[in-house]
C-alpha cells in the first residue's frame, strides 16, 4: 500500500487533519513499519505503526477517496495527501531527511501523482 512504501523509503512528517491537527515525525525504514487491516462496521481501519507501536497513525479507509503526490508549494518538500470523498485532506505525509527529494521521486514514479482509492 502507499502509505506503508513511503514510511519505509524515507522519514516523514505525519500531519493528521480533522477537528483538531496533530503532528508527528517518525522514521520507520528498515522494517520499522507495519501495517495492519481492521476490518470495522464502517469500512476498515489502517494503521501503520512503529513495532513497539510508540507511533502509530490510523486512516479510515472507506472515507478517503484518493491520494495525490506532488510537492508543496508551502515547503518544496514531497508530500501524500490522502483525501476525503469531499476532497479535503486527512492525512498528509511529509517526506523528511537529506535524501527526501529523491526517494519521493521514487514513489510518484511507481504511483503518479493520483491514486484512486475508493
Amino acid at each position: 500500500m502507499l502509505l506503508l512504501e513511503a514510511a519505509q523509503l524515507a522519514p516523514c512528517r505525519y500531519i493528521v487533519i480533522g477537528p483538531t491537527i496533530l503532528e508527528a515525525s517518525a522514521d520507520l525504514r528498515g522494517g520499522r513499519a507495519e501495517l495492519k487491516v481492521t476490518p470495522r462496521p464502517a469500512g476498515p481501519l489502517v494503521t501503520l505503526a512503529s513495532p513497539d507501536k510508540s507511533f502509530e497513525v490510523h486512516l479510515q479507509a472507506a472515507l478517503a477517496s484518493e491520494a495525490t503526490l506532488g510537492v508543496s508549494e508551502k515547503t518544496g518538500r514531497g508530500t501524500l495527501r490522502f483525501l476525503g470523498k469531499d476532497k479535503r485532506p486527512m492525512l498528509t505525509v511529509v517526506f523528511m531527511g537529506d535524501d527526501a527529494d529523491s526517494h519521493f521521486d521514487v514513489l510518484f514514479g511507481r504511483w503518479g501523482s493520483c491514486v484512486q482509492l475508493n
